[in-house]
């Protein structure tokens, strides 16, 4: 890990951000790879703590961590018009980066997690994990297996052309989706690889049952997994 002095963290690995949604976390972050780093943004480093886990790094405005050890290591941020997890995603340059703690709680919270998906300048893949559900934020194509019959959510986060698709009940061929115009909602895949071309746009979300994480983490970083 380096930090430039634009304050960029930059990792060659997948990295973990654990928020402060008041949800549990020990199951999904002891199912992910102990090598990958594990950063906190704002409160979301009390509740690595309470598992005996420490973060690398705190990133947020801190208004909601306390009582955070003096040595550990954090980036005290201000300004109110964005959220801490939208100053994490400015901030850390990785392969991949997994959130929780941001999908759940307070439904407020969760569309604000959706919003800095939608305004996202790069296009690294961003997964949020909760506790029903995975979202993978992409801008590229992807193909993953899924059983016969598992939700299969495509959720424009912007603009979005769809090229070929294959291994959904309902093919994406040839649509434009756009939030408040076309969305793809409880889609189904027949069984066997899902494969989405994704054409010109501002990117998109896959979202399907929490436990498609494994699979989903095979299809965007197979070496890492």
């Amino acid at each position: 890990m380096s930090s430039s002095t634009e304050t960029l963290f930059r990792y060659d690995t997948p990295v973990i951000l654990v928020g402060a949604s008041p949800v549990p976390i020990s199951e999904t972050l002891s199912a992910l790879p102990a090598n990958w780093p594990v950063l906190a943004a704002d409160g979301g480093a009390n509740a690595l703590l309470d598992l005996d886990r420490r973060p690398a790094m705190v990133i947020g405005d801190m208004d909601s961590a306390r009582g955070l050890p003096d040595d550990l290591p954090r980036l005290a941020l201000d300004g109110q018009d964005d959220t801490d997890l939208q100053k994490c995603l400015a901030r850390i340059e990785t392969p991949l980066l997994v959130g929780l703690g941001f999908l759940d709680g307070r439904f407020d919270h969760a569309l604000a997690a959706m919003h800095a998906l939608m305004v996202l300048d790069h296009q690294q893949p961003v997964m949020l994990v909760g506790t029903h559900d995975v979202v993978l934020r992409l801008c590229g194509d992807i193909t993953f297996d899924a059983e016969a019959g598992s939700r299969v959510s495509i959720w424009p986060l912007g603009t979005q052309d769809f090229g070929p698709s294959e291994g959904l009940r309902w093919q994406l061929d040839g649509l434009q989706m756009a939030p408040g115009a076309l969305i793809g909602t409880s889609n189904e895949a027949t069984g066997g690889p899902v494969s989405i071309r994704a054409g010109a746009g501002q990117g998109y979300a896959v979202i399907l049952p929490r436990v498609a994480m494994p699979r989903l983490l095979e299809a965007v970083m197979p070496s890492a997994v």
